[in-house]
Parts: structure tokens; sequence; C-alpha cells
């Protein structure tokens, strides 16, 4: 099942799309938030980074959590989990920045527009008759702030709890 994971990571992202939105259609999800973020959100490469950081987890830990009748369910909330918010937060961010920054998905999902994304309301500014290139350098630079902003916010959360993780008990 891993290799079957590990192999969809090879695909490009254009392959998937159609398959995609039948998917998010039949849940119900087209125009709405999740149903664009879904994709970005449960990707291929993030369940990698997941399953990779949780097998490199300490063994000490988990025998010593054992040992206090901690079972599976237990070890993965209250320990293995304060231990990976680094690696959450980082997948986060990286999620966020790829559907903030993200054009066809969004596109293709969202039929009001009340719903598009900043990257389609930056092309709805251009026009037949030319490109007001002033205001679509604007929409740009505005469209940076709040990914600069969550990164500026869970700078200090990501490396603080890069090794107090285990430290929590």
């Amino acid at each position: 099942m891993f290799f079957l994971l590990l192999g969809t990571m090879m695909l490009p992202a254009d392959t998937l799309i159609i398959t995609n939105y039948q998917t998010v259609s039949r849940l119900g999800l087209l125009d709405t938030y999740l149903g664009m973020g879904i994709v970005s959100f449960v990707g291929a490469s993030q369940m990698f980074m997941l399953r990779q950081h949780f097998l490199s987890s300490p063994t000490p830990i988990r025998e010593a959590a054992q040992i206090d009748g901690c079972g599976d369910v237990r070890f993965i909330a209250s320990i293995l989990t304060p231990m990976s918010l680094p690696l959450l937060l980082t997948l986060f961010l990286q999620s966020f920045v790829t559907q903030w920054n993200a054009y066809l998905w969004p596109l293709l999902v969202t039929n009001t527009n009340a719903m598009r994304t900043v990257q389609v309301g930056i092309t709805m500014l251009t026009t037949i008759e030319g490109t007001n290139y002033e205001v679509v350098l604007a929409g740009a630079a505005v469209a940076m702030v709040p990914a600069a902003l969550l990164f500026l916010f869970l700078r200090r959360s990501i490396t603080r709890t890069m090794n107090g993780g285990a430290l929590i008990g």
C-alpha cells in the first residue's frame, strides 16, 4: 500500500485533476473551501512525511509509554502528536501556501466569484483591451501577505517545539 502511495507521487498533478474532480463532486464539495483544499492537505507527500516521522520516533519513549500502561491510541494522541507538532505545522504551512498559489484547481472546483481564490481574481483583472500591470502587480503583492504572515506567526512554534516534544509529560 505504501509503494502504491509512493507511485502516485511520481504522477504529475495535472494527470489527477479529472479523478480528483470526480471525487470532490461525488462528495458534494464543489464550491466549498474544503473541496478546494482537500487535495492539498491529504496528498501523497504529506502522508510520506508523516509516515517517515512516525517510524523515526524513539523506541525508548514508546517502550516507556507501554510500561506506564499507555495504549496505542493514547500514545499517538498524548505523546506522538505533541512530538510531531513541528512537522504538522510545517505541512500545514506548505499545504496552505501551495493551495493559496493554486490557479487551475480552484478555478475548476468553484462556480461563484465569491469562492474564487486570489490567483483567479488577479487573472480576472486582465481584460480584452489590455492589462493594467500596476493593478496586477499590486494584487500579486497583496496576495503574498497572508502566506508571509502565517509563516512569521508559525516560525517560533515550529522551532520552539523541534526538540521539546519528547519532554512534554
